[in-house]
């Protein structure tokens, strides 16, 4: 048995109507019921109904909260900020660590590379402690310092190759 558009009611509600014509020609909008069932003991409130209510949306009482925020975002502080300051500090501790070490085997070009790479390593194990348990940006200007100077002797080391001489053994 079809039943037609007129015909029908909801359990509990009033029966069925379609819709005025929508927006654009030839449209036929959703079948408006009638009021959704209350989920609170309160009295309905006499609102002049919405234009949502005209196409059949619910109009209940669980709406969602309107937040009235005064950021869109949260914003995230970073705890141990980087500051240029700091990198400069380590950067100049760390050139003075390796001059330290570069100025003390200066005696032939062997001495010097192998000193370089134990103390390029030593500040990097300083840097990584610095990073975990202090301050960050000492930290990374030490490690750029100490991998400029290692970089140095790496270019002495292919200079010296391409002479046909290895320093490293």
């Amino acid at each position: 048995m079809a039943v037609s558009e007129s015909q029908w009611k909801e359990p509990g509600g009033p029966t069925a109507a379609t819709a005025p014509p929508g927006p654009w020609p030839g449209a036929m909008g959703p079948p408006v019921v009638g009021p959704p069932p209350r989920l609170s003991a309160q009295p309905p409130t006499s609102r002049p109904p919405t234009p949502a209510a005209a196409y059949g949306a619910w109009q209940g009482a669980l709406k969602p909260p309107v937040f009235k925020v005064s950021q869109p975002r949260p914003t995230y502080r970073e705890p141990l900020p980087v500051r240029g300051q700091m990198v400069a500090l380590g950067g100049a501790a760390g050139a003075a660590w390796m001059l330290l070490f570069g100025l003390l085997m200066n005696s032939s070009a062997r001495a010097y590379v192998w000193t370089s790479i134990v103390a390029a390593f030593v500040a990097w194990g300083a840097a990584a402690i610095l990073a975990r348990f202090g301050d960050r940006g000492v930290a990374v200007g030490v490690a750029a310092a100490s991998g400029v100077a290692l970089a140095i002797a790496g270019i002495l080391v292919a200079y010296r190759l391409a002479g046909g001489d290895w320093l490293l053994w």
